[in-house]
């Protein structure tokens, strides 16, 4: 279970690494250094190319094949079970195989996200959003149904077959004449297109075609994994509209979850107050008071009331500093994050280890809202999950705060049954980060918590 988003670079939807960024440049400036008379640097320019000389057009190759096969089955897999489901719709049986249809589409599109990301180093962020549990499945499928991002998807996967044919072609030109010779001595037919090899001599002199189109055909593969970059960027990238809308949702409902988190912290404190202090310095005042009235006529017992009025108030100061504590702490300020979570831990009803890895003391508000965090989390796991174990860990890597807090209680914890686990996600939300829930019944509950901390 997850709630928001986060983004990191100028365009979430596309990062690409600056080597391919910078190829034309590269190449015109290769181009423009070669000396038309030094015959020995010509080969050096040559080797010199942007991706010549490393191994990139190597993956950019995968890349390409896997393509074309990719592309034929999703030509097939969408045109043969998307016509099935038409067809079979009016008779409603085809209503569940266009839903696998689209599922199987949403899929596929990640699965390209994730081999562009490992092959091209390109990183397209998923613009699919999150739906609470809570919601009904039909609502769901017709949100999934609106958002234009899955007709992308589909035009996406149905356009790999022309990139893969295109991939397919770079790549595998050059390769026939490189293998003549050895298809040549095998007997097989060596002739590569329109060649029609006769002898040895004339394999091996298409052997040496072959190695002059490895260049020219390199720098193609890399030009068609561009062009593939940029197909990728139009239909798998959400489009600046969508962002632009996406964040103004998200800033409105971080607004209301800060509204919605203060009110549930007044309430809170507004109950533990009434609760607790109120009631015991009433009593302290309503015990002082008969005291007073036994000073002179009784001072025996007026001096038993006055010693249970002095117990009583330690308690309530006991309890002050208890609320204090889970507003802000001292030990917070003074001492930092590490130790705040060790005392909280000491004073747990269940066994609680703690693994704080910070180097240095965070910002006071990462600070506040990362014990928050681990104080409502611990409370509810001594509430609620009958757990003989817990853990709280908290790192910090790049710019962001990770909290992750786990017991082997019984789980099946749902946000949307308490203010509990809501009040938790609001307040991360508002701080522009991430939370992830958890919990299946019976195999205990994981809260991961990501916030920014620069």
């Amino acid at each position: 279970m997850r709630f928001g988003r986060k983004r990191k670079s100028r365009n979430p939807g596309f990062t690409a690494s600056p080597a391919r960024a910078e190829f034309l440049p590269g190449l015109n400036h290769t181009l423009a250094a070669v000396p038309p008379a030094a015959s020995d640097r010509h080969w050096r320019a040559l080797r010199d190319l942007p991706y010549v000389k490393d191994w990139r057009v190597l993956s950019d190759s995968v890349f390409l094949l896997l393509s074309f096969a990719l592309g034929m089955f999703w030509l097939f897999t969408i045109i043969f079970i998307g016509a099935a489901g038409l067809a079979l719709s009016i008779v409603w049986v085809g209503i569940p195989i266009l839903a696998a249809l689209f599922a199987l589409v949403i899929w596929g599109a990640q699965v390209e996200r994730h081999r562009l990301r490992v092959f091209l180093g390109v990183d397209i962020a998923t613009p699919y959003r999150y739906f609470e549990p809570s919601s009904r499945p039909w609502k769901r499928a017709w949100m999934v149904l609106r958002n234009p991002q899955l007709w992308r998807d589909m035009c996406y996967l149905l356009l790999l077959t022309p990139l893969g044919i295109l991939g397919l072609t770079v790549v595998w030109v050059p390769i026939p004449f490189l293998l003549a010779p050895i298809t040549f001595i095998l007997g097989g037919d060596a002739s590569p297109f329109f060649w029609d090899i006769g002898n040895f001599f004339e394999a091996l002199v298409a052997m040496l075609v072959g190695a002059v189109l490895v260049v020219p055909f390199s720098i193609l593969v890399n030009l068609t994994a561009l062009l593939h970059v940029r197909v990728a960027e139009r239909f798998l990238a959400p489009s600046t509209e969508e962002i632009l809308t996406e964040r103004v949702e998200e800033l409105t409902e971080s607004r209301s979850a800060v509204m919605r988190a203060m009110y549930l912290e007044r309430r809170r404190i507004e109950r533990d107050l009434h609760d607790g202090a109120q009631q015991r310095l009433v009593s302290l005042a309503m015990e002082l008071g008969r005291a007073r009235e036994k000073l002179e006529s009784d001072p025996e017992a007026a001096r038993k009331l006055i010693e249970a009025s002095h117990e009583d108030s330690k308690l309530v100061l006991a309890e002050l500093r208890d609320l204090v504590r889970g507003i802000h702490p001292a030990v917070l300020t003074d001492r930092g994050l590490d130790a705040a979570i060790s005392a909280i831990a000491g004073r747990s009803p269940v066994p609680v280890e703690v693994d704080v890895r910070l180097k240095d003391r965070q910002p006071d508000e990462v600070e506040g809202t990362a014990y928050f965090v681990v104080v409502e989390a611990l409370t509810n796991v001594a509430k609620h999950s009958q757990a003989t174990r817990a853990k709280v860990f908290i790192n910090r890597n790049r710019g962001w705060l990770h909290l992750e807090i786990s017991d082997n209680g019984r789980g099946g914890a749902n946000p949307s049954n308490g203010t509990g686990i809501r009040g938790l996600r609001d307040r991360i939300l508002a701080l522009d980060g991430q939370f992830w829930l958890s919990s299946p019944p019976g195999k205990g509950t994981t809260i991961k918590v990501e916030f920014p901390c620069a």
